[in-house]
């Protein structure tokens, strides 16, 4: 376990880490010394996380706070030299404002600004942005907004970019009500089928959004990823994690969620072999007091899993891992001192095994990163 030290960093709100082409690449939303503001940077490492370059910012020092939070993090997305990033920035009223977003066009090195992706939202208010950019360099994101003035619910927007983030086509709506506060993640599968896991209202479970090559055409009408029949009126604040993975057969997707059922609460694993139409009988992973899971791939039999849990003493990270293709998981390994009050962990696969990353709370107040290895 180690604690990254990034020039003039002294709080982190937001992270995001994508594992590409031998690097590992972070978007930090937090204070830097000499800003007045929350400012969004990239880093990036070329040796697993041991060491990390001067950060490059994404946003000046004259330009609109992020907003960005744990939770509703600002995202990066990866794919050569080519670079997004989509972030909230700060609005008129307090804990709301637009989507903001910038590219890189040579690794990293500068960043210019590109449009508000959520075009057709007057409210000006979009959160919880999920991002990924494919093997022809199109971006594709997708979002909450509530431009419908549900209140109780928000709608799951969807917009793509041909250029690498700097114009993004008119929105499509992919559910026009969804939970108002959970996470999404979007990914681009490897038949460039693009996927979008987010939670629903009625009931509180998870579902899939798909979207495949070459066409304009989105399916929603799968199965819930974990029919738990969850009915709840809030908010958990906690959406689900997806990876994909190829064998002879096809692809298998790979999913973490959590339900709150009060029969059967905590995080579960699923997979799918025939995009998202079915999935298989959910395996409970953590208890109703883990929470904040992701999960991710080296190949077809190996996989890795992280998340917190709630304890008398603190809020621990955990990982597990596979290496039968999700049939069997490993007991949980901790990789924190039980009293770390940690939160939302990522994880990555490298070429020399899994990278965990966490924000944790520090002494004397704001939050600071962290990772860990976990071997194969």
């Amino acid at each position: 376990m180690s604690y990254p030290v990034i020039d003039g960093l002294f709080k982190v709100r937001s992270l995001d880490v994508v594992a590409e082409a031998g690097a590992i690449h972070a978007l930090l939303a937090g204070r830097f010394a000499q800003r007045p503001a929350d400012t969004l940077a990239y880093v990036v490492s070329r040796d697993s996380g041991k060491t990390w370059q001067p950060p490059v910012f994404v946003t000046g020092p004259d330009t609109t706070p992020v907003l960005a939070r744990r939770g509703n993090d600002a995202r990066l997305a990866v794919r050569g030299q080519r670079m997004v990033a989509v972030w909230q920035a700060q609005g008129e009223l307090p804990g709301t404002g637009p989507l903001h977003s910038a590219l890189s066009q040579d690794g990293g090195k500068t960043w210019r600004s590109g449009t508000n992706p959520a075009s057709g939202d007057s409210t000006n208010n979009q959160s919880y942005p999920a991002l990924a950019l494919d093997t022809k360099g199109q971006a594709h994101l997708a979002w909450l907004d509530d431009r419908d003035e549900q209140g109780d619910a928000q709608g799951l927007r969807y917009t793509q970019s041909n250029d690498g983030g700097h114009h993004w086509q008119p929105e499509t709506t992919l559910d026009p009500k969804v939970c108002t506060c959970c996470w999404n993640q979007l990914q681009v599968l490897p038949n460039r089928t693009v996927a979008v896991l987010y939670r629903d209202t009625e009931p509180h479970d998870m579902r899939l959004a798909l979207r495949p090559p070459e066409s304009a055409r989105w399916r929603t009408d799968g199965a819930a990823v974990g029919d738990f029949s969850w009915h709840f009126t809030g908010c958990p604040h906690c959406g689900g994690s997806l990876a994909a993975t190829r064998t002879p057969q096809g692809t298998t997707l790979h999913s973490l969620v959590w339900t709150g059922r009060e029969t059967a609460p905590g995080l579960y694993y699923l997979n799918s072999t025939n995009a998202g139409k079915t999935w298989s009988a959910p395996l409970r992973v953590g208890d109703g007091d883990s929470y904040g899971g992701d999960i991710a791939a080296i190949s077809a039999t190996k996989l890795a899993l992280a998340f917190t849990k709630h304890t008398d003493q603190g809020s621990p990270v955990y990982a597990m891992r596979s290496r039968d293709g999700g049939r069997h998981w490993s007991e949980p390994l901790v990789l924190t001192p039980p009293d770390t009050e940690a939160d939302h962990p990522r994880i990555v696969a490298t070429e020399s095994g899994f990278r965990v990353f966490w924000t944790e709370a520090r002494p004397g107040g704001g939050k600071t990163w962290a990772l860990a290895d976990f071997p194969i």
